[in-house]
Order: C-alpha cells, then structure tokens, then sequence
C-alpha cells in the first residue's frame, strides 16, 4: 500500500473507531449477546481471518475503503469485534511508518493510556521507569492533539505568570517550571489521560500525575487539595485540583512538569506561555545522552556558521539572547559549534 492510500485510509479509520464506539456507547453493552442479533449487513463485514475480506482489505482502493466505512457509519450497531480489527489492521499498517506510530496512542485497545509506550502503571511511585525504557529511542514523533475527536490541550492556569524556569537551579536540576497562583486556583489537567498519582508526598506535597493519551505524562504539584484519583479518565480543561503550597515549597504556586518515559521535557519547549497554547501540534523528540531534544513540528532553525555569536543570532532573528538560550536549553556562555542548528522560532 503507497503512502497515499495510507494516509487516505489512517484517518476516516480513526474517525470510525471514535464515532462508533461514542455512537454506540449505550447500545453496546453486553455485547457478546447482541453479535447474534446484529444486521446481516454488520455481521457480514465483521473482519476475521474466516472473512474473505481479511484478505482483501490490502488491495482495495481508497476509494472502496471509505464506502466501506461509510457503510458502517449508517448502521445502528456496529460490533466491538469489527472496531478492534480495523484497529489492529491500521497500526500494522502504521507500524511500517515511524512519523504515523504515535497517532496511535489515541486509539490503543487498552484502558491505560499509552502503554504500549510504558507497558507499567504504577499508581505509588511517581517516577517508576528505568533508563532501559528508552535505551533504543532515538528519534520520536507524538501527535498532542486530536481536536477533530474532541482530544484537546489546556493550559494548567488561567493565567501563567513563570516565577522559575526549567533548569539547573540552586545546585540540583529543577525539572519543571513553577506558575504564580493563589490557594483555591483551580488547576487543571493540561491534555485529555488518566490519573495515575493522586497523593500526598514530602517533596511535591499534594501532587497528581497523569498519563495522557498522546504519549506524555505532567506532573501537578503543591496542591491545596486533590480532586480526583488514580484511574479517573480526565479530559484537557478538567479541575484536577486547587492551588496551594504544600510540600517544600516557599509560597503558594504550582510546580508543573511535562515528562516523556520519565524524562523531563521543557515544557516551554511544548507551550509558549506567552500565547498560552500550544507551539506545534506535534513535535519530534530527539534521543541525545540521556534526556530529549524537544523539536516542535514546524519550526525554524538556524546553522551556525563562523563568525557567529549570541548576541548576533538574536538580534538577526527578531530574539533578545535570553529567548535565544531558552528555545535552545542553553546559557550565555555556552559553546556555538560551527554546523550545530539551533531554534530561532
């Protein structure tokens, strides 16, 4: 199957799965007793390797593969057998396409988001995986967002004003950025996921984490009150907690982290704050030494050349070297390695 073909059948595939199972979210129950009952016309789709049409699937046209959907999306029941298979059938097809794989985080056939990322869901632990979870990662794409089936992103506070940024701080690794707020802010979840950690902790004080279904996880922490539980499926905008300063913490705030695999990402490198979404839809993570090189789908690079320095890379770009060195994860003393691309977007 050409490229064409693939991305003609990813996405009304996708589009089925989420509509049918919402369509039938209340018809569908007990299902095992309804499979008898169900149209000759449903029954005789049903994809199974029994189904002369298991083994068509692969040569038919795009064309053919819409009315086929389109066919499906006009009955009244469609069976959850059906849904897995074409499920199934897309992420083999997807697999064979590294840009493509992480679409299917949205639409894994198991109730934990993303495991077939992490394969664990420890609900105590707040940072449970080992290295060896990423030891053969190096390049990743995730998709954040599926707004055409509702799967959204929120910033965490209504308003975002950053009183500590990302980085090294007073001699140890600060891995998240703290938020201004006063106790009783609502906080709330940034993508659509499941809670995983709902606790109370020395460090972090009352601190919720959630795996989200587009591969990442964020960490909520200083609450003044926690409210929701570990399993709870949340959606991106829904109140997770209230704003406080428990914990280790000087004053009240919200101490925010957004990890992939365990490993912290710099979550201006995902949201810029100043506009309070999104930078990409979708961005690429780079394997290099043991973190990630986070890499916004669609932004703008700059080569260093001889000759160039901070100050004049800023200023060509419209930057002051402060922005510069934080698009970048880097300081005003650091090295500028001739042929090294940095963001200037």
């Amino acid at each position: 199957m050409n490229n064409t073909l693939l991305k003609t059948l990813l996405f009304p595939l996708f589009y089925l799965g989420f509509t049918a199972l919402v369509y039938c979210k209340t018809t569908i129950e007990g299902d095992e007793k309804e499979n008898s009952t169900k149209k000759d016309t449903v029954s005789a789709l049903v994809i199974t390797p029994n189904n002369p049409l298991y083994n068509d699937l692969s040569s038919l046209s795009g064309d053919e593969i819409i009315s086929l959907i389109d066919s499906l999306l006009d009955q009244k029941l469609v069976s959850k057998p059906l849904l897995k298979e074409l499920s199934n059938y897309v992420e083999s097809r997807l697999l064979e396409h590294d840009f493509y794989v992480s679409l299917t985080n949205f639409y894994e056939d198991t109730p934990i988001p993303s495991n077939s990322m992490y394969d664990s869901w420890d609900t105590q632990t707040i940072y449970p995986y080992e290295d060896e979870l990423t030891l053969n990662d190096t390049s990743v794409y995730l998709t954040l967002t599926d707004e055409p089936n509702l799967c959204n992103f929120v910033m965490p506070l209504d308003t975002t004003i950053i009183t500590s940024h990302f980085g090294f701080r007073e001699g140890r690794n600060h891995n998240g950025i703290d938020l201004d707020l006063q106790v009783w802010d609502p906080v709330r979840s940034s993508f659509d996921g499941m809670v995983r950690i709902a606790l109370k902790h020395p460090g972090y004080g009352r601190v919720v984490v959630i795996r989200h279904y587009n591969g990442l996880e964020t960490l909520y922490a200083h609450l003044h009150r926690i409210k929701v539980k570990p399993g709870d499926i949340v959606e991106a905008g829904q109140i997770i907690g209230l704003g406080g300063s428990s914990g280790r913490s000087t004053g009240s705030h919200l101490h925010f982290e957004i990890r992939f695999k365990g490993k912290p990402l710099n979550p201006k490198h995902l949201i810029s704050f100043k506009n309070n979404q999104l930078i990409s839809h979708a961005v690429e993570l780079k394997k290099h030494k043991n973190k990630y090189l986070t890499i916004p789908v669609g932004v703008e690079f700059h080569t260093i050349e001889r000759g160039d320095y901070m100050h004049k890379i800023a200023t060509r770009y419209g930057l002051t070297v402060k922005e510069l060195c934080d698009l970048n994860d880097m300081t005003k003393k650091s090295t500028l390695r001739v042929g090294r691309q940095i963001r200037i977007k």
